[in-house]
C-alpha cells in the first residue's frame, strides 16, 4: 500500500512562516525516508490541503495521514479541517485518509519549552 504524510500547518501571507512547516517536512523526510512526507496549509498558503491530497491521489497513494502542526484545538482543527476531510473521503473513497491528534499539550513540547526557558537563561 502507497502511503503519505501531509504536515498541516494553518498557513500565512508571509511566506517566513510558512518555511517552518516546510523545515519540518524536510526533517521528518530525513528521518522516515520510506515515507512520502508533504507539507500543506488550511489556508492562506499554498499548497492547500486539499490540493495535496488530489495530487496524492493521482500519484495512486492509497493511505494518507494528516497532522496538524497546531498547538490546541481550535475553530480549523474542530469545523474547518473536518469538513474537508469529509469532502475528500466522499470523493476518493478508495482512499484511506486519517487524522492523527494536534501536537497539543505533551511531555514532548514541555522539554522543548524548558530548552527555550535554558537558553532564555531561566532554570
Amino acid at each position: 500500500m502507497k502511503k503519505a504524510v501531509v504536515l498541516l500547518g494553518h498557513g500565512s501571507i508571509r511566506e517566513s512562516a510558512n518555511v517552518e512547516v516546510r523545515a519540518m517536512g524536510a526533517m521528518m523526510q530525513a528521518q522516515l525516508p520510506e515515507l512520502d512526507i508533504r507539507g500543506s496549509f488550511v489556508e492562506v498558503a499554498e499548497p492547500a490541503l486539499e490540493n495535496v491530497i488530489e495530487q496524492l491521489v493521482h500519484e495512486q497513494v492509497e493511505r494518507i495521514v494528516i497532522v496538524p502542526m497546531f498547538l490546541t484545538r481550535g475553530n480549523h482543527l474542530s469545523n474547518g479541517i473536518p469538513r474537508i476531510l469529509d469532502a475528500m473521503k466522499e470523493k476518493y473513497p478508495n482512499v484511506k485518509i486519517d487524522l492523527t491528534q494536534h501536537l497539543g499539550a505533551d511531555p514532548l513540547l514541555a522539554e522543548i519549552i524548558k530548552n527555550r526557558l535554558r537558553e532564555a537563561g531561566v532554570e
